[in-house]
């Protein structure tokens, strides 16, 4: 057989050797090529979006907020947008959470109320934006329906527990994207329900934060919390049962954007 033959079949022997290789079916000497399947389908996951509301007693403005963001949660549902109401600076409702929270969205900025943030820092919406009811409903309309567009990159599952008497907050927060996400945190809140305006779901316990490591495609996390308030279902104050609404969400420690939320039945 001529040279240039054999140099001919030696390079296509060793290119079928090379296809066999990447594709895991064998190891040459010490190389030890294998196939490793880093193929990953993406799921997609609606995006439930977290509305939260900083209001205090006495602010005048705080009334048409409620009403507009209110009326919205009922409209859309827990599956599609979460209302929360922190109240601030000593109106009664508030708590060392609510106004550390707020000081940390807002630290040397502009503070005043009625101040709502759409998925953190997302979206940040202070005051009103016209002095009538219609307006100010459209306005917040307008803004959840944009972020009800983007489809989520996680996907959370929870529920509750009760543990010797104790509830339970018990999940994952599993990465459905093709990319690797990092600096997020889970975190929750516990609100209760009122009968007046501005107390719809007002917040008396929020979660400290667990910081997630680097999430790779695919990979979850898992989280426990246990809330600071007894969540018993038929405790009663003064006569009256009390109604508490749980949420938890993953948050951006960086940038303060809530990637996905989760209510819990």
């Amino acid at each position: 057989m001529k040279i240039n033959q054999k140099i001919s079949i030696s390079i296509i022997v060793i290119i079928f050797l090379l296809s066999l290789a990447d594709n895991g079916i064998f190891t040459i000497g010490t190389l030890r090529v294998f196939a490793q399947n880093t193929d990953f389908t993406t799921k997609t996951a609606l995006h439930v979006v977290l509305v939260e509301l900083f209001v205090r007693e006495g602010c005048l403005s705080c009334p048409t907020a409620e009403f507009c963001l209110e009326d919205l949660a009922w409209e859309y549902g827990t599956s599609k947008f979460i209302l929360v109401q922190e109240h601030l600076w000593g109106d009664g409702y508030d708590t060392l959470e609510t106004n550390a929270r707020y000081n940390w969205y807002v630290g040397d900025g502009k503070k005043g109320t009625p101040d709502v943030f759409i998925d953190g820092l997302t979206k940040r919406l202070q005051g009103l934006s016209c002095d009538c009811v219609e307006g100010n409903y459209e306005c917040y309309k307008d803004a959840i329906d944009e972020e009800l567009t983007r489809l989520s990159l996680l996907e959370i599952s929870a529920n509750k527990n009760i543990v010797e008497s104790d509830y339970i907050i018990e999940g994952t927060v599993k990465n459905i994207s093709n990319t690797p996400l990092k600096d997020l945190a889970i975190c929750g809140m516990v609100g209760k329900e009122g009968e007046e305006p501005g107390l719809y779901n007002y917040i008396q316990d929020i979660f400290p934060f667990q910081n997630m490591p680097t999430l790779l495609p695919g990979a979850a996390f898992s989280f426990k919390f246990i809330p600071e308030i007894s969540l018993a279902p038929e405790s009663e104050i003064d006569g009256e049962e009390e109604i508490f609404h749980l949420v938890v969400f993953v948050q951006n420690t960086i940038t303060k954007e809530i990637l996905q939320a989760l209510y819990i039945e």
